[in-house]
């Protein structure tokens, strides 16, 4: 069931690479406190799992309690302690309540916004390529020491692609937001195509790049129901990511390239 956040399409949170943001954390936590405890009545045995097991299993492998590794760990930390509650659901209790808790992990970590995911053998892996992934976290950090409004713009792009919690296209039109503040940002001009002339004429793109970046921009209104009903059909889940994927390459490229002019034109 959609309940009203979902619906309105209000959720915002994102969890990046090899990160553990504070809401996937704490709605983690809320899945082991829920299927585990210290006190479990007689005819109980395969619903609920003892919570000294798990805590054993985690201070063997990480030396913390399973409450200070969730909140405060590292996020691989985080995630190890995921796994080996599954794997200590899966063996001690009923298949039912196996899949009740793989449920309700597969939410928190699509509500959370992560670029993770749940897997059905209880793994916790990429939903992107890890050099998509990588890319993201470098764009991420560009965008928003460029524009707050360009990072806050892909950020919830992002997450609701992984979360599905929008239509591909929209998911394409905040993506192209974001590039074009970045853009706008970066040149200091209010204009997307006079930004990218001056770019170019700076030696910060190509006059190739020049057309890849004018062409994203394009795809936004050019694609049917994205800006408007255009000429090409409505994208899908595989156009958002390629236009994702086209995005941060083409802020690595012109990052990379400003670090190597002199300071002065930086």
């Amino acid at each position: 069931m959609n309940f009203f956040r979902e619906r309105n399409k209000i959720q915002t949170e994102y969890s990046g690479y090899q990160q553990a943001s504070e809401g996937l954390r704490t709605r983690l936590l809320a899945v082991v406190e829920e299927r585990s405890g210290d006190h479990i009545g007689l005819g109980n045995e395969d619903f609920y799992l003892q919570r000294g097991l798990l805590g054993h299993e985690v201070k063997l492998r990480l030396n913390k309690d399973t409450f200070n590794a969730i909140l405060q760990g590292s996020y691989d930390e985080v995630f190890e302690v995921v796994e080996i509650f599954l794997s200590l659901v899966h063996a001690h209790l009923n298949g039912q309540t196996l899949r009740d808790t793989l449920s309700d992990l597969m939410i928190a970590f699509r509500s959370a916004g992560s670029v993770y995911k749940i897997d059905q053998n209880g793994y916790i892996v990429l939903q992107l390529s890890e050099e998509t992934a990588k890319n993201i976290a470098n764009a991420e950090a560009q965008l928003g020491a460029r524009s707050a409004e360009a990072l806050d713009f892909f950020k919830r792009a992002l997450h609701d692609l992984l979360s599905r919690e929008r239509k591909a296209n929209d998911v394409v039109k905040d993506f192209a937001v974001s590039i074009e503040d970045y853009i706008k940002a970066l040149s200091k001009k209010k204009d997307y195509g006079e930004a990218l002339r001056v770019l170019r004429e700076q030696g910060i793109i190509a006059p190739t790049q020049q057309g890849v970046l004018d062409k994203l921009y394009a795809y936004r209104g050019d694609a049917h129901g994205v800006a408007h009903a255009g000429n090409t059909k409505e994208p899908g889940e595989a156009d958002a990511m390629w236009f994702l994927e086209t995005m941060v390459a083409q802020v690595k490229m012109i990052e990379a390239k400003i670090k190597t002019m002199p300071p002065e034109k930086q």
